[in-house]
């Protein structure tokens, strides 16, 4: 198996935890808020904001644009992921799982036309003005951390806030 077969794997996998999750949740469950405050329909949308910087990354573009940000903003992540609840807060529990649910469909594509050699490619080679303490790093670690290293964080906290059903 190829390392991006096996990449595109452990994606489908974790993703499919996470989808599964939130899926069998009505509407109202998705609306509800987990114990940190976010309503579980949030964490759709950023997750699927984080997948659009990351196809931002893959494409060239400015990955802050890519999430519907400007371009401009503040790059700390907690900005961003204020940012990206603000962009989202009015979207229904269905319009944020169809939005998740379309964006991941979207980024699936972007990587299916990836090879192991993109993998391995320098954050420069996508982002030519990457900041000097990544521009070496290989894409192979964004592509993880926005990925199924990032939805399972989220089906943690998800699983985590939901009361026990007997």
């Amino acid at each position: 198996m190829s390392e991006i077969e096996r990449l595109r794997a452990q994606i489908d996998g974790s993703w499919s935890e996470l989808a599964g999750l939130v899926e069998a949740m009505s509407p109202a469950e998705r609306a509800s808020q987990d114990a940190a405050g976010w309503p579980v329909k949030d964490h759709l949308t950023h997750v699927a904001g984080w997948e659009l910087s990351l196809i931002g990354l893959i494409e060239g573009a400015n990955r802050l644009e890519a999430m519907g940000l400007d371009k401009d903003a503040d790059r700390s992540t907690d900005s961003i992921n204020a940012a990206l609840f603000e962009l989202h807060r009015g979207k229904s529990a269905d319009e944020s799982l169809d939005y998740f649910r379309l964006t991941h469909q979207r980024l699936m594509a972007v990587l299916g036309r990836m090879t192991d050699l993109d993998l391995e490619l320098p954050y420069s080679h996508y982002q030519p003005s990457a900041a000097a303490d990544v521009k070496d790093l290989p894409v192979l670690g964004w592509v993880a951390g926005n990925t199924y290293d990032h939805y399972a964080e989220h089906t943690g906290w998800i699983k985590n806030s939901r009361p026990e059903k007997s």
